[in-house]
């Protein structure tokens, strides 16, 4: 197993800190997106993700707090399975085939219910008698 050196770990706050001094776009951008990391994975302690390839040192103390951060950078990989199943949902009800128009009738009355079609059928044959 590949354990994770500081660098790799550290790596996301540093990026996060560059964002935010950076710009005010990408400050709210580095926001937005650790603001969604942490609404999505929710409350979690640091032992509940995976510490495979990291030491036992980097779980407790300023370097848990570095690690939590690297965790919550990475939260699409911890939601793979929920954001595939979304885009799979979302994909059917967009390209869905439509059903195609029902055909309309040429004859209105064919629209009517059987007992009125038969009573205007009759209607028209009188009518036809007294003209």
């Amino acid at each position: 197993m590949k354990t994770r050196s500081a660098l790799e770990i550290c790596l996301p706050l540093a990026l996060f800190i560059a964002a935010c001094a950076l710009s005010l776009p990408t400050l709210l951008l580095a926001i937005a997106w650790m603001t969604i990391g942490v609404i999505s994975l929710g409350h979690r302690t640091l032992e509940s993700f995976p510490t495979d390839g990291i030491r036992r040192e980097w779980l407790r103390g300023y370097r848990g707090a570095c690690l939590l951060f690297y965790h919550l950078a990475w939260w699409p990989w911890y939601m793979r399975t929920p954001l595939r199943d979304g885009a799979d949902r979302i994909g059917r009800r967009l390209f869905a085939r439509k059903k195609p128009p029902h055909h309309e009738p040429e004859n209105p009355s064919d629209n009517l219910p059987t007992g009125e079609r038969e009573e205007n059928s009759t209607s028209n044959a009188h009518r036809a008698r007294r003209d």
